[in-house]
């Protein structure tokens, strides 16, 4: 069984920043409510002056603070400035934390599929391929399957190296999946001409392979 890829860091710099932007949100509403509350203003002057605030760009209150406003503004700078610098920074580190590992994921998965060799292809996880799909992970084959929905996809639970999100009508969702090494194909697409379409284009690529295909119309 090919290497499952370690999605953690993913989905723990997903949560860091889904964390600093509502962080970032409760920050520009106690600014807001701050200043309207000690100055009287509307929520529009005060989320002007929370916003000039945070990104210190320093136009200035919309009209003059009082001995109050001028406290409170103090310390929302000291600590929302900080605050706010720190937040971007996290959002900034997760998203390119998120990037590289998809990106190192996807490389891998190249890899992997790169030294499949006699394999099998299941274009289309519907009732019919998810069965084929099965059988063949408890027969311990080697196959690839392609499903352009990511939820279908989803549901198997497959290992990166064993699974594309592509549309399997594409050459170079085939070649992909090593259609020139694969001993066999199947075609399992809810539509017949999606299926004539694959099974056209595999034997062009791969003259030599064996190839099922699903048929949904008796005429097809």
């Amino acid at each position: 069984m090919p290497p499952v890829i370690n999605l953690a860091p993913v989905v723990r710099s997903r949560a860091r920043l889904a964390y600093s932007v509502a962080a970032l949100a409760g920050m520009a509403a106690f600014g807001t409510a701050g200043f309207c509350l000690i100055e009287g203003w509307s929520l529009a002057d005060g989320l002007y002056m929370t916003v000039m605030t945070l990104s210190t760009v320093g136009y200035g209150p919309p009209v003059p603070l009082t001995p109050a406003g001028r406290d409170f503004a103090i310390v929302f700078m000291v600590v929302g400035v900080g605050t706010t610098g720190y937040l971007l920074s996290t959002a900034v580190q997760s998203l390119v934390r998120s990037e590289l590992v998809a990106a190192y994921g996807e490389r891998r998965r190249h890899r992997e599929m790169s030294k499949l060799r006699d394999h099998y292809i299941i274009c289309g996880v519907g009732r019919v391929g998810a069965r084929i799909v099965n059988e063949m992970r408890r027969a311990g084959v080697a196959f690839v399957a392609i499903e352009s929905d990511a939820q279908k996809a989803a549901a198997l639970g497959l290992p990166p190296a064993q699974l594309l999100v592509r549309d399997a009508t594409l050459d170079e969702t085939l070649r992909e999946a090593g259609i020139e090494r694969a001993r066999g194909l199947a075609a399992c697409l809810p539509e017949d001409a999606d299926n004539l379409y694959v099974v056209l284009t595999a034997r062009t690529l791969n003259p030599g392979l064996h190839i099922v295909a699903r048929a949904v119309e008796e005429q097809a």
